[in-house]
Parts: C-alpha cells; structure tokens; sequence
C-alpha cells in the first residue's frame, strides 16, 4: 500500500469516527467557529469584548465602545451577549443625538433576536424616539438638521405595529399615524388611520380619541378650500358619534360646542349659495337653497331673512316652467335638448355634496358658482 493511499485510509477513518453531533459547528470567514445547533463555542471571548465595550462606554469613550459591539456581532452574532450589544449600540446613537441610526439599531435587534429579553426595550425606544419626530425633531442628512419629516415619522410608527400588530404600542402608534398625517393637512390620510386605530383596537384607551379626532380632522378640512362643504356634515356625524359612544368623556362639552359651530357654518354655506344664485338670477335655485336654510338650523338670523326672501321669491318661481309642486317646492322642470328628447335639469348640489365648494366667512357673498340648479324637492 503506498504511503498516500494510506493516509486517505486514515483520513476517512477519522472522519467517521467523528460525532455527528459535530456537523453542527460551521466555520465562517471573519466569525470563526459558530454552533448551529444553538450553542455558543465562543462565550468567554464574546463575553470578554461585551465587557471591553461596557468599560469603554462607561468610561465616556462611545466611539471606541460601538467599535467593540460592532466587533462582537460580526464575530459572535449568534453569540448569547449578541443582542445586548446590538441594543447597545442603538442607546449609544441615540444619546448622541442620532435618532434615524438609533432607530435602525433597534430594529435589527428586534429582527434579529425576536425572543430576546431586549426586545421590548428596544420597541419601547423605538416608539420613543418615533414620538421625538412627531414632536418636531429635525430629519437629518449627513448630521445636518433639514426639518421635521412626518413622512419619517409615519414610517417609524408603521415598523412598530408591524413589529408587534398587538404590542404595548401598536394602538398608540396606529393613532399618531393620524396626527402626523393632520399635521400634513392630509386630513383623509389621518381620518382612515383614525378608522383603523378604532377597527383594530377598539377596547384600547385611544379609541374615543380617535373617535373624536376623526370629527376635529373633518372639521379641519372643512375650513380648507381643497375640501368640500360634505365635509362639515361628516364631522357633526362623527361628533355625534363620538357622544353616543363615549358620553361620559372629558371632550363631550366640546364635541356639542362643535356641532353648534359646525352646524351654524353649513346654514351660512346654504345661505351664501342662496345669495349667489339670486346675484346670477335664476330664483328657482335661490328658492332651494333658502329652503334648505330654513330646513338645517329654523331659528337661526339666516333662516327668519331666508323665509322673507322665499316668500319674495315664490311667485317668480311659480311662473317658471313647472312652477311650483303642491308642497310648495319647484315642480319638476325638462329642457329641450336639440335634435333629442326632452331631459331634466341637472340637480344642484346639496349642502353636503361633494361637488360643491363654499366660503367659511360669513360676510362672503360670493361663494364658487355650484351646479345648475335642482329638480329636487326641498321642504318650505
């Protein structure tokens, strides 16, 4: 047998004479030895540069401290002192002030060791900072402040839930999307991510305030041009709802302010129309809208002046095509169409149309011209 052929020999032999309990230890270029099987082979070294990292921190020397942990986890990440590094790391970023890289330090704690004993420290820091970006922390870029991000803000507060969909901080997060997104003014964005906090986590304590904040942000838009009139209707029926619900709450004097304020801004709205049909003199549209005035809020100043002006109004309306149906409304009118059949008028838009576009200020007389007017039978 020759001297080659019999080292093979001996090669094999020893390598079924190995455990297979071996088969678990695996070499990786720049970590050294690892035990898939869950063990640690390399404890005391992990363990002696945790302990290096904790001196170097304690000692004031941070940089040389996160150069020890980013040690430690390229060497040993499935070391058992592995996530208290990662978690270190991400304390350190954030006593220096780097909240984005703190953020992310914490997330890979949490991705990386879900069952670690860090886990709901690092969703607890997490959340925390996540609440200095809606407060106003300034998004950085090379450690250069550029303004508050609630973009940032709002991708921070989705990675909690999707951490933990029913975590101690899910419920909060989910409702502060809605705030970040009001600060936004993109009132729709905040009111589904107010919906959403009440659909996923109804027994929570944010649940009456997103009840309530789905009214405020209607109400918010209302006052904005680049919503409709509708807007105001939603918000009293979320402030309604919101005082069946919780009647007892500390905002239910608030929310009836609200719907007072609110309903006394659609009557103005109404009347505003009112005004502006009878200045293009078409009175069967003016006669609607002052009915609708009289209709939402009877005893207002606006309602006593829309009655003097239906009761003006009413025999030009009666002697207009249709004139007027036997409860006082304009009958149904039909325009020719050239070379076609006979069709009705298009219908103005209600007081909570979507269509329609009215001024806040009560002194305006000259809101957006809305739709033709209507066919549609309004009470006197």
């Amino acid at each position: 047998m020759s001297r080659t052929r019999f080292l093979v020999y001996c090669a094999l032999a020893f390598l079924m004479a190995v455990p297979v309990a071996q088969a678990s230890l695996v070499w990786r270029p720049g970590e050294g030895w690892s035990d898939e099987s869950g063990g640690d082979i390399s404890a005391s070294s992990s363990r002696d540069e945790l302990e290096t990292a904790h001196k170097l921190e304690a000692q004031g020397q941070r940089d040389d401290a996160l150069k020890a942990y980013r040690s430690l986890l390229r060497r040993w990440p499935l070391s058992f002192f592995a996530p208290e590094a990662q978690f270190r790391m991400g304390k350190i970023l954030e006593d220096e002030g780097d909240f984005n890289s703190a953020f992310q330090a914490f997330q890979k704690m949490v991705q990386k060791y879900p069952s670690s004993n860090y886990f709901e420290q690092a969703m607890g820091e997490q959340y925390r900072i996540a609440n200095l970006y809606l407060a106003g922390e300034p998004q950085r870029i090379w450690k250069i402040p550029v303004g508050p991000s609630m973009v940032k803000t709002v991708e921070m507060y989705e990675r909690i839930i999707k951490n933990a969909p029913y975590g101690t901080y899910a419920a909060d997060c989910q409702f502060k999307i809605g705030l970040a997104h009001e600060q936004q003014r993109k009132y729709t964005d905040a009111i589904d991510a107010y919906q959403k906090a009440l659909d996923n986590y109804p027994g929570s304590p944010v649940a009456s305030n997103a009840q309530y904040q789905i009214g405020y942000a209607w109400m918010r838009a209302s006052s904005n041009g680049d919503y409709d009139q509708g807007a105001a209707k939603k918000a009293i029926d979320a402030f309604q709802d919101f005082l069946v619900r919780y009647p007892s709450s500390d905002k239910a004097a608030q929310a009836q302010e609200n719907i007072q304020h609110l309903g006394q801004k659609q009557t103005q709205g109404a009347y505003n129309i009112a005004r502006f049909y009878e200045t293009q003199h078409d009175p069967r549209a003016a006669y609607i809208y002052y009915n609708e005035v009289v209709r939402e809020d009877p005893n207002s100043q606006q309602a006593q002046q829309a009655k003097k002006r239906i009761q003006e109004l009413r025999p030009l309306v009666q002697a207009m095509p249709g004139g007027l149906a036997a409860d006082g409304t304009p009958a149904v009118q039909t325009q020719t169409v050239a070379n076609g059949p006979l069709a009705p008028t298009p219908a103005p838009p209600a007081s909570g149309d979507s269509s329609t576009t009215t001024t806040n200020s009560p002194t305006h007389s000259e809101p957006p011209a809305p739709a033709p007017p209507d066919t549609t039978p309004l009470p006197q």
